[in-house]
C-alpha cells in the first residue's frame, strides 16, 4: 500500500473516531433534554458501533494505542521523541478543548454528566496516538 493512502486512511479513521466520540455525547444531551428514549437508543448504538469499529481500525489494528500506552523502557530513542513530541501537542489540544468546554458549559449553566467525562477520558488516551497518525508518514 502506498504512504500517502495509508496516511489518509488513517486521517479519516481519526476524524471518524473523534467525530463519533462527540456524537455520542451530543445524542445523549439531546435525548436527555428532549427526553425521547427510542431515538436515543437507536442513535446511540449506532454511534457507539461506528466509534468502536474506528477505533478498532485505526487505534488496534495499526498499533497506535498499544505504542502510545508501551513504558518507555520498551521504546528506543526515535519512539521517545515521537512519543514525547505526540504527548506535548496532545495535551496542549486537550487543554484547550477543556477550557472551552468548561467555559461553554458556565456560560449556559450546564452541569458535567458522566457520559461527557467518560468521552474526555477517552479523548485523553486517544490524542496522543490520534496525533502521530496524523503527522507520521509511513515507510
Amino acid at each position: 500500500m502506498k504512504p500517502e493512502k495509508t496516511t489518509k486512511n488513517r486521517r479519516v479513521g481519526v476524524i471518524i473516531t473523534i467525530l463519533s466520540l462527540c456524537a455520542m455525547v451530543i445524542i445523549f444531551e439531546f435525548c436527555k433534554i428532549n427526553r425521547n428514549v427510542t431515538l436515543f437508543i437507536a442513535t446511540e448504538i449506532i454511534a457507539l458501533i461506528i466509534f468502536l469499529v474506528s477505533f478498532a481500525l485505526t487505534f488496534i489494528k495499526t498499533g497506535l494505542w498499544q505504542f502510545t500506552h508501551k513504558s518507555l523502557k520498551k521504546l528506543d530513542e526515535r519512539e521517545i521523541a515521537l512519543t514525547s513530541k505526540s504527548l506535548r501537542i496532545a495535551y496542549a489540544i486537550f487543554t484547550v478543548v477543556i477550557l472551552f468546554l468548561l467555559l461553554s458549559l458556565a456560560i449556559f449553566n450546564a452541569a458535567i454528566d458522566v457520559v461527557l467525562v467518560a468521552a474526555l477520558i477517552l479523548l485523553a488516551h486517544i490524542l496522543p496516538a490520534s496525533v502521530i497518525a496524523w503527522t507520521e508518514n509511513e515507510e
